[in-house]
């Protein structure tokens, strides 16, 4: 993905955008980082499990431009650490999150989520917003995240997971679970208390502001050849959460 364009796009868009009107608390790009489609409404109710101050320590894996990670600095205050796929892309959300004064608090690194380069125990909640299924090993993830987590600490997933009726044709690299193989993996890794919400129904974006803008920005990036697989990535998995093909569901769990 060639995430300086694409930030460099998001970043034009919202000028333009909030000359008119501002965006949302939390959402500064109106969410345009975020490929899916669902609204970041939801992660209002995966931040009621845990308590959230301005020493909380969470790591944010798979957070891309960085999306989730400034709404969790925005919102609650605290300090997020998210990964990135590639350099490039932790540059990109350094860049986002410096534009909206939020460098102090959010930090983006290169790294795989299969293979932290943190120590144990260091953070108090890990968050995985809808990166599993873009990833080869999410056993591998789920376990260095329980790694990364100190004991009593919180995870929080996301997960797009196979809904009702024939699947839904994925961009390249996407492998769906279900959402018994989610439970099951969080069980065996080692995870209690594991609570589960499925967010299908209230999935979709609800602010007017935020849909118009991710329409013209899907727009505006077909006029580019260069940026093509977002266009089908987005093209692919909204739809998909919309007609039910894809569950949205919320994961609870500590580290025991």
């Amino acid at each position: 993905m060639p995430a300086a364009r694409l930030a460099t796009l998001i970043a034009a868009l919202v000028r333009a955008h909030a000359a008119n009107t501002p965006p949302p608390r939390g959402l500064p790009y109106l969410g345009l980082e975020h490929p899916s489609g669902t609204g970041l409404h939801l992660l209002d109710a995966l931040a009621a499990r845990g308590i959230f101050r301005k020493y909380e320590y969470v790591l944010d894996i798979g957070a891309g431009l960085g999306a989730t990670s400034r709404w969790l600095a925005a919102r609650l205050g605290c300090e997020v650490v998210g990964t990135a796929a590639t350099e490039e892309e932790a540059a990109a959300a350094t860049e986002l999150t410096r534009r909206v004064g939020l460098a102090l608090q959010v930090h983006a690194i290169p790294a795989r989520g299969d293979a932290l380069p943190f120590r144990d125990g260091k953070f108090t909640h890990v968050w995985i917003i809808e990166a599993l299924p873009r990833v080869a090993d999410p056993d591998a993830v789920l376990r260095e995240a329980h790694r990364a987590l100190r004991p009593g600490g919180t995870l929080a997933v996301q997960d797009l997971v196979a809904g009702e009726g024939p699947p839904p044709v994925l961009p390249t690299g996407w492998r769906l679970a279900s959402l018994a193989e989610r439970t099951e993996a969080l069980s065996r890794l080692g995870y209690v208390d594991v609570v589960v919400r499925d967010r299908s129904a209230d999935a979709p974006e609800r602010a007017a502001q935020v849909v118009a803008a991710r329409e013209r920005f899907v727009t505006r990036c077909r006029a580019e050849p260069a940026l093509a697989g977002v266009v089908a990535e987005r093209e692919a998995i909204a739809p998909a959460v919309g007609s039910g093909a894809l569950r949205v569901v919320q994961l609870l769990a500590r580290r025991a």
